[in-house]
């Protein structure tokens, strides 16, 4: 792999919405996640864009408490992997906060 290829795949996994992005903690179902954010603030749940988009996901809520981000996504994605769901309740109860 060429040096241009390797700063363009940085970059890419650098944006939110990118598929290969750095900050995921969680993979619900295979048309939901969560992230952390770029700017380390808040868990931002996302949605998987139909078609084969360059970034494909989507921010569809934005938390700073656990709680409420597992009660989002259990109303908001349906079934969840509880792999996942175990992930997210290990989280801290506020964001940047301990558990």
């Amino acid at each position: 792999m060429n040096t241009q290829s390797q700063t363009n795949r940085l970059l890419e996994a650098a944006h939110e919405t990118a598929e290969a992005y750095v900050g995921v903690i969680s993979q619900l179902c295979a048309r939901h996640r969560v992230i952390t954010c770029k700017d380390d603030l808040q868990w931002i749940l996302q949605h998987r864009k139909k078609g084969g988009a360059e970034r494909p996901w989507r921010g569809v809520g934005y938390f700073r408490t656990r709680n409420a981000l597992i009660r989002v996504c259990a109303t908001f994605c349906g079934r969840i992997d509880p792999a996942a769901i175990a992930v997210l309740a290990a989280l801290p109860s506020h964001f940047g906060g301990a558990v």
